[in-house]
């Protein structure tokens, strides 16, 4: 009898393992990454720091992460990322890219419609191709606009300073 509910325990366990590892990532053809939820081309992250969220062709990008995160969204249609200190956002083809992230960001928004980035202090924009890039800096930041129809800087404080053609900053070029 013993036996039994020994074995009846670990069919538990194992069970209740592979539930959990179902839940904490997922790789399919369209999200990539740790702690995701994947369901009807939709995509949605949940992790911590030094974590890697991707989509490429999902209706939904989704991403919670923490500090040092790596967040990729290619080919879909709506992007979203909340981030910590020194990330690195990439939206490539897709209708919209939002982000808000800490300071020290690196955002980079491609062949996108609609950009709309609030980041920390000391981050780098790049709007290249898009309708839209409409960037709000929480400190110094700096703007970078190639081939944009509209880019829009919203300074924490004052105006932004237009450094040279295309390229505009909140706080000294």
């Amino acid at each position: 009898m013993a036996r039994i509910w020994r074995s009846r325990r670990a069919a538990a366990a194992l069970f209740l393992a592979s539930l959990l590892a179902g839940a904490v990532s997922c790789d399919d053809d369209k999200c990539t990454g740790p702690l995701c939820d994947c369901s009807d081309g939709r995509c949605v992250f949940n992790c911590g720091d030094d974590c890697t969220p991707g989509c490429s062709g999902a209706d939904d990008c989704n991403a919670t992460c923490g500090e040092d995160c790596a967040y990729t969204c290619q080919s879909g249609s709506n992007c979203k990322v909340a981030c910590g200190a020194r990330c690195r956002v990439l939206c490539e083809s897709t209708s919209t890219c939002h982000t808000t992230c800490g300071e020290s960001c690196n955002y980079s928004c491609r062949n996108v419609n609609d950009c709309a980035p609030k980041v920390g202090a000391v981050s780098t924009v790049l709007c290249e191709s898009v309708g839209n890039c409409n960037v709000t800096c929480e400190g110094a930041c700096s703007v970078h606009c190639i081939n944009v129809g509209n880019c829009n800087v919203h300074c924490a404080s004052g105006s932004p300073t237009q450094c040279s053609a295309g390229i505009w900053s909140c706080g000294p070029c």
